[in-house]
């Protein structure tokens, strides 16, 4: 690996990718920055923030944008990006990096690159694309028309791309699996139970995340007098989110796209028991996953027999937290990342 290696992580920060990563690389003595343009609703941490005047000045923050792009070009050698986005308009600055001799890897996360039509279309009872909603659909851009287009030219020039592989589906080339990562040393595992089962979700997103499944079954739950605590969190930061997981003892996530997510990971790290819903294809990727599978139609029975076995939610929560340091390591990830991405491995 060349020596005085410099990494770029940006420009946007999803699920902290770019923040992390970078810290990563520098716990491996690899000098790397992540540069944001925008806070993130979470509030998710970075190294560098992109200033531009406001919106009345547009053809200074045209010429802004090119200065910052010709500056981070000649300070950096590798460019990590996420979401399918990039900086310059219909992806340029992939074509002028690669003629540079830069290395770039590029991070999808699900929706920017999933299939809408397939999922719709799936014979599975659950999809994440059944319970999106249009407004959430608007937000994220999610046009399957602009989702080919835009990453046939990234496909083209990157380097190397990352993605979990059920959503890799309308990616050409080769797709190298993309493990989210958290700085685990700043996550303190609790296994101490407490004394009514605490259970929480906290989604991004009630359609996405399969809510309105997690709330029907919390309901049914409390008519059969199941006495347990529940909490929803909503329009939490980052931080908060965790300091509510962390007091709690079992955490639903994910019921309806089928693999597990970020909350899940974080939730894995502070040694909570994790329901999702899981589809069987996962298992031949990560046999030893210890994520509790439930999907909305048996949600609220296993979330009984999870509330009536306090012993099984204490090894849960253990195995999780060592699953998490195997698989979701910021250190080993990002170091990983970049050798692929250097084509060093």
């Amino acid at each position: 690996m060349k020596k005085n290696l410099k990494v770029f992580c940006g420009y946007t920060n999803t699920a902290a990718n770019a923040y992390i990563i970078a810290e990563g690389l520098r716990k491996n003595n690899i000098k790397a920055d992540s540069v944001v343009i925008d806070d993130h609703t979470f509030a998710y941490p970075y190294h560098k923030k992109i200033k531009f005047l406001n919106s009345k000045h547009k053809f200074i923050n045209r010429l802004l944008k090119y200065f910052y792009f010709i500056k981070h070009a000649l300070l950096y050698d590798v460019f990590i990006f996420n979401t399918r986005n990039t900086f310059l308009a219909k992806k340029g600055d992939l074509k002028i990096l690669k003629m540079m001799g830069k290395k770039t890897g590029m991070i999808y996360v699900g929706c920017d690159i999933r299939d809408k039509n397939l999922n719709l279309t799936s014979p599975d009872k659950y999809t994440i694309c059944k319970n999106c909603s249009d407004e959430y659909q608007k937000k994220i851009r999610c046009y399957m028309e602009e989702k080919i287009k835009e990453t046939e030219i990234i496909q083209k020039y990157i380097s190397a791309s990352f993605a979990h592989p059920f959503d890799a589906t309308i990616l050409k080339g080769k797709i190298h699996y993309f493990y989210t990562s958290r700085e685990l040393d700043k996550y303190k595992p609790q296994y101490r139970l407490n004394e009514r089962i605490k259970i929480v979700h906290a989604p991004s997103d009630d359609g996405i995340k399969g809510t309105k499944y997690v709330i029907k079954a919390i309901e049914t739950l409390k008519r059969e007098g199941c006495e347990f605590d529940f909490e929803l969190i909503r329009n939490k930061s980052n931080d908060e989110t965790l300091e509510a997981i962390r007091n709690s003892d079992i955490l639903i996530d994910q019921m309806v796209l089928g693999y597990y997510g970020l909350v899940s990971v974080e939730g894995m790290a502070l040694g909570k028991t994790v329901v999702c819903y899981i589809k069987e294809k996962l298992y031949d990727y990560l046999p030893d996953l210890p994520i509790i599978n439930l999907n909305p139609d048996n949600l609220a029975e296993g979330l009984k027999e999870l509330i009536q076995n306090r012993e099984k939610l204490t090894e849960t929560g253990k195995l999780g937290r060592e699953f998490a340091e195997k698989y979701h390591d910021y250190r080993k990830n990002s170091l990983n990342m970049l050798k692929i991405i250097l084509n060093e491995t």
